[in-house]
C-alpha cells in the first residue's frame, strides 16, 4: 500500500513509498483511510523542525488528522463493525497516573507518543490498524466533515477549559475574542458562536472566503493592519470575557491577555517554537492579572470527551449554518501531491488529502 513518509529532523525528506498492509492484533481494527487533514504540524515536520521516528525506525509515516472506514475487526472488538466511519485519536499514553486514567492529553511526563508526530506512524497511508478504544465512531450523516474532528477536538478542549473556569461566577460570560483565523481559530469561534457568545476574530487576513464565514455567523472581524489590538475594547465598549490565542505568535498572546477584561479567562493554543522577546511592563502585567481576577491557561491535544463533544458541535453548527463546515475545506489533493498540498497551506483554510473513495 502507499504511504507518505519523512525522516524526522531532515528537511524536505518527504516521499511516497510502498509499505505492507498491517495485520490485525487483539482488540484492533483495520481502517481504510478516506481523508487526511494536514496542518502546520505536518509542515514543520517536513521542514525538519521536529518529529520522532516510530520505534526502531529512521522514518515516520505522516498524518495525525484522519477519517476512515472500518475494513476489518478482530474477534475481540465489541462496538465497531465493518463499514463504520471512524476518526482516530492522536496521543497514546505512557505510565503516568493521568495517562493510565485516560487523561493522556494531561500527561505528567511528556513521554507519550503521538501518531504521525512522535514515536508512532501516522495515517497518511491507505490502511492502518488501531485499538478500538482510540477510534471515535462517526455518524454516517456527518460524512466528510468528520475530517475536521481532530482539530475541532483541540478547540473543544480549549473551550471546555475556558468555560469551566467560569462556573463559580453568578454572571454569564458573553463576549469572546479570538486572535488568528486559521482552522483552529475559526473552529474555536464557531463553537463559541454556536453556544450564543458574541465573537470577535482578529487577524491580518483579507481572505474573502473567511469573510463570508464571518458574515454568515455574525462574527465581528478586525484586521490588525487597520486597528491596534489594544484599541478593540474601546471600540466594542464591552468586557472581553474569554480570550483565545491561535496565531502562533507569543507577542500576540501576551498583548491579548492584557486586552482581556475583568474576570476573563485567556486560553493559549499556540506553540511559538522560537526565542522571540518583547519589552513588557511586568508590573502592569502582574497588577492587571491580580486586580482583575484574570485566569490564564495553556491547552494542547484533546481528551476522548472532546472528540465526542466535537461530534455534537458539528451537528449543532450544521443545523445553524448548513454547509458552513464544508466551506472550511478549501483544497483537496491526491496522496502523491503532498508537497504541493503543504505549499498551499497558507493560501487555504483547510487542505485535505484524499486517500480512498
Amino acid at each position: 500500500m502507499k504511504a507518505v513518509k519523512v525522516i524526522p529532523k531532515k528537511k524536505n525528506s518527504v516521499k511516497m513509498v510502498d509499505i505492507p498492509i498491517p495485520s490485525l492484533k487483539r482488540n484492533q481494527v483495520l481502517v481504510k483511510v478516506l481523508y487526511v487533514g494536514i496542518d502546520g504540524t505536518d509542515r514543520d515536520i517536513i521542514d525538519g523542525l521536529y518529529g520522532t521516528p516510530s520505534t526502531n525506525k529512521k522514518d515516520l509515516v505522516l498524518g495525525h488528522e484522519a477519517l476512515g472506514m472500518v475494513e476489518k475487526v478482530s474477534t475481540t472488538v465489541k462496538n465497531l463493525k465493518v463499514g463504520d466511519l471512524v476518526v482516530p485519536m492522536v496521543r497514546r499514553p505512557d505510565n503516568c497516573i493521568n495517562c493510565q486514567h485516560d487523561e493522556q492529553d494531561m500527561c505528567l511526563t511528556g513521554n507519550y507518543t503521538e501518531r504521525g508526530i512522535t514515536g508512532q506512524d501516522g495515517y497518511m497511508t491507505e490502511y492502518f490498524t488501531e485499538q478500538e478504544k482510540y477510534l471515535i465512531k462517526i455518524p454516517k450523516s456527518i460524512g466528510k466533515k468528520a475530517v475536521l474532528l481532530e482539530p475541532l477536538s483541540v478547540a473543544e478542549k480549549a473551550m471546555r477549559t475556558a468555560l469551566n473556569s467560569k462556573k463559580r461566577f453568578l454572571w454569564k460570560p458573553t463576549m469572546a475574542l479570538v486572535t488568528g483565523s486559521g482552522t483552529l481559530g475559526i473552529l474555536c469561534s464557531l463553537i463559541l458562536r454556536s453556544k450564543g457568545f458574541e465573537v470577535i476574530i482578529v487577524d491580518r487576513s483579507n481572505d474573502v472566503r473567511k469573510q463570508r464565514i464571518f458574515d454568515v455567523t455574525n462574527i465581528r472581524h478586525f484586521n490588525t493592519n487597520k486597528i491596534d489590538l489594544h484599541d478593540i475594547p474601546k471600540k466594542i465598549k464591552q468586557n472581553i470575557d474569554i480570550f483565545v490565542e491561535a496565531t502562533g505568535n507569543s507577542s500576540v498572546a501576551l498583548h491579548g491577555i492584557m486586552v482581556a477584561g475583568v474576570n476573563s479567562t485567556s486560553v493559549l493554543l499556540s506553540i511559538a517554537g522560537g526565542n522571540s522577546s518583547i519589552q513588557l511592563c511586568s508590573d502592569c502585567f502582574n497588577d492587571g492579572l491580580v486586580l482583575q481576577n484574570k485566569t490564564i491557561v495553556g491547552s494542547v491535544n484533546a481528551n476522548k470527551r472532546d472528540f465526542l463533544s466535537g461530534i455534537k458541535s458539528i451537528k449543532r453548527i450544521e443545523k445553524m449554518w448548513p454547509g458552513l463546515l464544508d466551506s472550511l475545506i478549501t483544497k483537496e489533493y491526491a496522496l502523491d501531491k503532498i508537497a504541493e498540498a503543504i505549499q498551499d497551506l497558507k493560501e487555504n483554510i483547510k487542505v485535505i488529502i484524499k486517500i480512498s473513495s
